[in-house]
């Protein structure tokens, strides 16, 4: 094997740089077209859109600018100043090049929290990310620049993000292998443990260490560690887990010896059920419970204490208008067109994870989360969409208190949602909750959760980590419970008496 010289190094190097000249220059130009549209545009730049959309492009387009300089620079001083580029300089040269490829990274990473992985995901573009009645990122951005839809800015996007993630790759990894692999194979010095005159089998060990080796381990070893890490986590937050508290709710106990008819007409009429339902059919439902404030003989009328499971539903059935009928966000009464009022409040987190959110088996969460295949998702970043104002549909009285209290209240509620839903207490007896991917009864033990927005993996405390099984109690087997209990205590009894 002949000699090498530092001049055929300079050379392998500055030719290494020149061909990476072409795609940092499709980055560079690419994100200052971006950095400049976003920039005109200031909706893009508030909530409920990510607050770090221009900072992300300005230092993509910054980054790769300086980039596409440095090589420039660099192939200069290697060609024509070779000579006084010693290997102090190369390294030095090096550690410029990891340094602009971290800034990068944190751009590119920064830009990955709002936009597709893929130019697949551009499908969904009109709906991506969206909060409430507003439009999309996507959606602004092709009425703004009157383009065609949302899907074509999408894939615009996405394409000058893949070109940034090409440069960060090439100036992160590729190059610096390669420049390693100069100064592997191209040492010219005597002495040195790089010395040029080895067997090809070093190549051959430097390739399996370099590419085979991680290879395997990010395939085989790097996924399992990855699932018993947030498997540790999950039972870590199993024991921080405490009841949800709520205030205490004095049970109405009507007293009938207490209750006067003023009005004996009136409370005659309204207890009769059917007149009762004939006269609510043109009301709304918030009206009847203020007709049933008016005395406690009205109240007991509307909403008699023996019979409230089965007259609210008949109640809510036949108020409101039925084409716009909803429940209240927060005390869930009958609302309509006619009777609801629109506030301007901040999101509820917890309504997305109570509605969308999906378990996952442990089986399909290692195959679609740990392994991190080719449709892998990146865990859920839809929070930066909770903490946007939102215009919401409230009935009169909640319009009137503080936002701050029912959200507070409201959040409570979905806490204890949640935890329903991953117990299955909605599900008819004998039924389980299934796997969203497998379709799968889930069995007790540790829950992974599914954003079923993003279809990224939901790491919220509202979902609980552990999930026991449900306990279905049979109507005779409680009877001869209470029996036995009742039987128990009286024997007990019984002894301390016949002391």
């Amino acid at each position: 094997m002949p000699k090498a010289s530092a001049m055929a190094t300079h050379i392998g190097l500055s030719s290494i740089k020149v061909l990476f000249i072409i795609p940092a220059a499709f980055a560079a130009f690419g994100s200052r077209k971006a950095f400049n549209v976003v920039n005109e545009i200031p909706e893009l730049q508030q909530p409920p859109y990510d607050p770090n959309v221009l900072l992300a492009h300005l230092l993509t387009y910054v980054c790769a600018m300086t980039i596409l300089a440095w090589l420039f620079v660099s192939v200069f001083f290697l060609l024509w100043k070779w000579k006084q580029w010693t290997d102090p300089w190369i390294l030095a040269a090096g550690l410029i090049d990891l340094g602009l490829a971290l800034i990068l990274g944190i751009g590119v990473g920064m830009k990955a929290n709002y936009l597709p992985g893929s130019s697949r995901g551009c499908s969904n573009a009109q709906t991506w990310q969206v909060v409430g009645d507003d439009k999309s990122f996507f959606a602004v951005l092709a009425d703004v620049k009157k383009s065609k839809d949302a899907q074509t800015e999408c894939r615009w996007l996405v394409d000058v993000w893949a070109q940034d993630v090409v440069c960060f790759d090439n100036c992160a990894r590729g190059f610096q292998l390669l420049v390693a692999y100069g100064g592997v194979f191209f040492d010219e010095r005597e002495h040195s443990m790089l010395n040029p005159f080895r067997p090809l089998l070093y190549l051959v060990n430097l390739i399996l260490a370099i590419i085979i080796v991680p290879f395997w381990l990010c395939t085989n070893v790097t996924p399992p560690i990855r699932f018993a890490y947030h498997y540790v986590h999950k039972l870590s937050r199993r024991t921080r887990e405490k009841p949800v508290e709520f205030d205490a709710v004095i049970p109405y106990t009507p007293q009938y010896e207490h209750i006067t008819v003023s009005n004996r007409g009136l409370h005659q009429i309204f207890i009769i059920e059917h007149v009762l339902l004939n006269v609510v059919d043109n009301l709304h439902y918030e009206d009847i419970i203020n007709l049933s404030l008016t005395a406690k003989a009205v109240r007991e009328a509307v909403f008699p204490g023996q019979d409230l499971a089965y007259r609210i539903p008949k109640l809510k059935k036949r108020t409101c208008n039925e084409d716009s009928k909803t429940p209240c966000l927060y005390c869930k009464k009958n609302i309509c067109c006619d009777c609801r009022v629109s506030r301007f409040y901040p999101g509820l987190p917890g309504r997305r994870h109570v509605e969308m959110c999906t378990a996952y088996c442990a089986n399909c969460y290692y195959i679609h989360f740990s392994r991190h295949d080719r449709d892998f998702k990146k865990p859920c970043k839809c929070t930066i969409t909770d903490k946007a104002f939102e215009f919401q549909q409230v009935c009169r009285t909640c319009s009137v208190k503080d936002p701050g209290l029912l959200r507070d209240a409201r959040f409570k509620r979905y806490q204890q949602e949640a935890r329903d839903i991953a117990q299955g207490k909605h599900l008819p007896a004998g039924e389980k909750v299934k796997c969203g991917s497998c379709k799968e009864d889930l069995k007790s033990g540790t829950r992974w959760w599914v954003c079923g927005k993003c279809k990224g993996e939901c790491r919220d405390a509202i979902h609980p980590a552990f999930v026991k099984n449900r306990k279905v109690m049979d109507a005779e087997k409680v009877v001869g419970l209470e029996r036995q209990i009742g039987e128990t205590e009286g024997s007990m009894w019984a002894k301390w008496v016949s002391l």
